[in-house]
């Protein structure tokens, strides 16, 4: 385990070396001890202690409060005071700079130990959670979904950078504005920024929406604090357009492929990769003796003669070898009696061309009377 050092900052030659005597009884490593804040700026860029004790009242230009704000500027290291003043001005102007503690002059060896420990663990926490925010930071703006965190009150507490495109703000802008101002400059629907949600509604909403020419499938998830009680919303909308275009298309497809297949003689079946059917003309039906509540099966073995079983195992190997191709076939089909029925046709692969009417294996073929 590392040793963890720390930096003195005091102008008293005495107190600095009993202070350094102190850490190192306590086991702490002293990596410098530096009367003036000009050179405590320099000299923590350089040695990057874990820990800085600062005397606020040093030689030189700079005070210890100056020093330790340009040192926080570029750095988290966390900074402990050294004052022999307790007065709320003193404090006061000391808080700007985020301090993990003050010790008063003289100072007690207990209670520099427990400042120094304590400051330690909180600087540690504070650690955790920055990498935890950043961690979730990441993670928002690694998707081109939106996303944003509310209070009860409707006010956004985090936004990522999805979100903060489509409204045209940065996400510092958007930070601490009302979630309706999303709604009324037309970047949310009323229901996306919450407007069905009651206070302290513990129930999470899930529905899916068209806005503006678009589809959201949404998610609003309660988020409750160790109390219990509901203290933020988590908003999370995902667009959909795309797949709800692929289902409207598809629908068409279908129907306009059932009102092909309905009145055609000849058969058509469309088979999925796996040789199960994904649709059939009533024609196969009529020839081979089925009805739609009695046919053997969504499998196109299910429909073929023992005589064929070999010969259909090879057609669909053959297509798949060959993406987008066609194959011929002459197949024996057996009819609800048992009776073989001979088709004959073509089986052709299109379930990656885009630009067909019908995704899938495409078998078409005609019903021969007889075998020769």
């Amino acid at each position: 385990m590392n040793e963890t050092t720390i930096m003195i900052v005091e102008d008293e030659a005495v107190t600095a070396m009993a202070l350094k005597r102190s850490l190192t009884n306590m086991g702490y490593s002293v990596c410098g001890v530096f009367p003036t804040g000009e050179q405590a700026v320099q000299k923590a860029a350089e040695l990057k202690p874990d820990l800085i004790l600062m005397d606020i009242k040093l030689a030189g230009k700079m005070t210890g409060i100056n020093a330790a704000a340009e040192i926080r500027a570029t750095s988290t290291v966390p900074v402990i005071y050294l004052t022999a003043f307790s007065d709320d001005r003193v404090v006061n102007a000391a808080k700007i700079t985020g301090p993990f503690g003050y010790i008063l002059k003289p100072v007690r060896e207990q209670e520099l130990k427990t400042t120094i420990e304590t400051a330690l663990y909180r600087h540690a926490m504070d650690m955790n959670l920055r990498e935890h925010q950043e961690t979730i930071r990441v993670l928002l703006n690694a998707t081109p979904d939106m996303h944003f965190l509310m209070d009860t009150d409707k006010k956004i507490l985090m936004v990522n950078q999805a979100l903060a495109r489509r409204a045209g703000k940065t996400v510092k802008e958007l930070v601490g504005s009302d979630a309706y101002d999303l709604v009324s400059s037309g970047c949310l629907s009323p229901k996306m920024a919450g407007h069905t949600i009651q206070q302290g509604q513990t129930r999470r909403e899930v529905f899916v929406e068209q806005f503006s020419d678009r589809w959201y499938d949404i998610g609003i998830n309660p988020i409750a604090s160790p109390q219990g009680g509901i203290t933020k919303y988590a908003v999370h909308i995902h667009d959909i357009t795309r797949i709800k275009v692929m289902e409207e298309r598809l629908r068409q497809n279908e129907e306009f492929f059932k009102s092909i297949i309905d009145d055609v003689a000849d058969v058509i079946v469309i088979l999925n990769d796996d040789g199960t059917l994904r649709q059939k003309s009533p024609s196969l039906n009529r020839y081979l003796g089925y009805s739609e509540d009695n046919n053997p099966g969504k499998r196109l073995w299910n429909y073929i003669h023992d005589d064929s079983l070999d010969a259909v195992e090879k057609l669909l190997t053959d297509i798949g070898k060959n993406p987008l191709g066609v194959q011929p076939f002459s197949l024996t089909f057996k009819s609800a009696e048992g009776r073989p029925v001979y088709i004959r046709g073509i089986l052709s692969d299109h379930s990656d061309d885009p630009d067909y009417l019908f995704e899938g294996l495409v078998m078409t073929g005609w019903v021969r009377k007889e075998q020769k």
